[in-house]
């Protein structure tokens, strides 16, 4: 095979498909994913509450600064009706579990193990994050993460958790 088709060919392979991309506006796709005790997480459990969904893995360096970072979050507005969930993308539970064990979170931890949510959101890079209204309507998605982005995460849950 020739190697500039080879190349074009293993591009197209990887490249997102961002035509379908959930985003800002859209309907929070559904789904129902265990947690590494096998406990059951839905989207629809959540109903009603802002959520936010973080797309990671643990061999991620900025999704586990970013994990720790929505976790103070989370304490911070659980009581006012904000709710996270950690979705992680490696295909390892063992991985993942021993990750939460020394850096653990107050919020549930799933495992897309078989990717069908990562498909359903179709974001391009890690972290990913989605903050959702009580709507069911995705508001706001960031991809990646540094510490600037802290002060518009909480302005935007500040602001979704004060609409009805």
């Amino acid at each position: 095979m020739n190697i500039n088709i080879f190349c074009i060919a293993f591009l197209l392979v990887l490249t997102p498909v961002t035509v379908n991309a959930a985003r800002g506006g859209d309907r929070a796709p559904a789904f129902q994913l265990a947690d590494a005790n096998g406990a059951m997480v839905s989207l629809d459990g959540l109903k009603g509450n802002v959520i936010l969904l973080s797309f990671w893995a643990p061999w991620c360096v900025s999704c586990r600064d970013e994990l720790a970072e929505l976790d103070r979050l989370y304490i911070k507005y659980h009581d006012r009706g904000f709710a996270a969930i950690g979705i992680s993308v490696d295909s390892s539970a063992e991985r993942v579990a021993a990750f939460l064990k020394k850096r653990p979170v107050g919020f549930p931890v799933v495992l897309d193990t078989r990717g069908e949510t990562a498909e359903d959101y179709r974001f391009s890079g890690l972290p990913a994050l989605y903050l959702i209204g009580r709507d069911g309507i995705i508001r706001y998605v960031h991809q990646g993460f540094s510490g600037e982005l802290l002060p518009v995460y909480e302005k935007e849950i500040i602001e979704l958790l004060s609409r009805p």
